[in-house]
């Protein structure tokens, strides 16, 4: 489970690196309103998701509430893509491909962790 946080919080570090280092040199004009926002929101809400469903042990409780988060998780992220619009609508743009953009990220870490969990549950 440390692993998987560490990977977290690498990736997100290197997101804004990357965000950071591309408006330097000039490749985008401006960071997104809700850069900093948008990426502490996902990282956290992916690590507290996370660490939710690894500690299930049961596989058919495992996949029922894997589903329920990520209905939750999608109502709760369309909350905040719609707050975000609504504030800043000029920017609405660059706020909403970041978050898809790390959204997409996120997910594919966490997926890839619970897969690599399922198969050493499944291998014990």
């Amino acid at each position: 489970m440390i692993r998987f946080f560490v990977v977290l919080l690498v990736s997100a570090l290197c997101i804004a690196g990357i965000v950071l280092i591309v408006h330097e040199l000039h490749w985008i004009a401006k960071i997104p309103s809700f850069f900093y926002r948008t990426l502490a929101f996902l990282t956290l809400s992916t690590a507290l998701m996370y660490r939710y469903l690894f500690k299930v042990n049961r596989p058919g409780v495992f996949v029922q509430l894997y589903l329920l988060i990520m209905v939750v998780k999608i109502l709760a992220f369309g909350a905040y893509i719609f707050i975000v619009v609504f504030t800043d609508k000029l920017e609405a743009g660059h706020n909403v491909v970041f978050f898809i953009v790390c959204y997409f990220i996120f997910t594919g870490l966490e997926m890839f962790f619970l897969l690599q969990k399922i198969r050493d549950d499944n291998a014990a």
